[in-house]
């Protein structure tokens, strides 16, 4: 391994010292685009297809700790917790998808994107206990990739995570979750590995949209205006979701 490259997976490791399973997206809206773009299923039953309806988006919150959140399990890696604080947005448990609170949130643009059907929303109160373990996974990297087109267009993910630099001559983080189930090299080790690439030009920077162009360049967006079926067809977009702390709830 050549001294360049072994520095540039510490860069990685030392991003990832502190992770405890918790992911805190910026705001209910960075949380509200994860979750209708992901489609995240609540358990394994729904990971199988076996359980939960297509129709209704959950989007539990915790009064206890006044986020919502999402669980991901992680098969044999455990669980990981993504939120973002906030107050509730509503008292009601379902609210059609084109309802006025959403409108606060998203544009019509995303909202055409985003539904499919006669989806509803549903906002149950959860307290999430599975964390309490303090079970820690341990991130490893699968794959390094050297340039952000060849990232997009071989990963083609539909949501990347990214850890802005806090220091402008360092690079962004840009990674996705590899899913698939790990063995434990260790004991009681939770292993989950990712794919990254080190964004030196820090291109996502108040991006809300990677493009993805028939030819494969590629266009950072603020927001996705008006689109047509025959460009949705020919193009693809990623989310980038901006990590906002690892920081850990209970």
């Amino acid at each position: 391994m050549s001294q360049k490259f072994k520095e540039k997976i510490d860069i990685v490791n030392q991003n990832f010292k502190d992770f405890t399973n918790f992911i805190e997206l910026e705001n209910f809206r960075s949380y509200l685009l994860f979750t209708l773009t992901s489609q995240v299923p609540m358990d394994l039953m729904s990971q199988l297809g076996l359980g939960g309806s297509k129709e209704i988006i959950n989007l539990p919150y915790s009064p206890e700790y006044k986020i919502y959140f999402q669980k991901i399990n992680l098969l044999s890696a455990g669980v990981m917790i993504i939120y973002c604080k906030s107050d509730p947005i509503s008292d009601k448990y379902l609210l059609e998808k084109d309802h006025e609170t959403f409108k606060k949130y998203l544009n019509s643009n995303e909202m055409a994107l985003a539904f499919r059907g006669k989806e509803k929303f549903s906002f149950p109160l959860i307290s999430d206990c599975s964390a309490l373990d303090n079970s820690k996974l341990t991130i490893k990297v699968d794959d390094l990739f050297h340039s952000m087109e060849s990232f997009i267009s071989y990963l083609q993910p539909n949501t990347v995570f990214v850890i802005d630099a806090k220091i402008k001559s360092d690079p962004d983080l840009i990674f996705t979750f590899n899913m698939m189930p790990q063995l434990p090299g260790k004991l009681k080790e939770n292993v989950l590995k990712i794919d990254v690439y080190l964004d030196y030009e820090q291109k996502t920077r108040n991006i809300t949209y990677i493009k993805r162009e028939e030819d494969y360049t590629l266009k950072f967006l603020k927001d996705i205006k008006d689109i047509s079926h025959s460009e949705l067809y020919k193009s693809a977009y990623s989310l980038v979701s901006h990590i906002k702390s690892f920081n850990k709830l209970y």
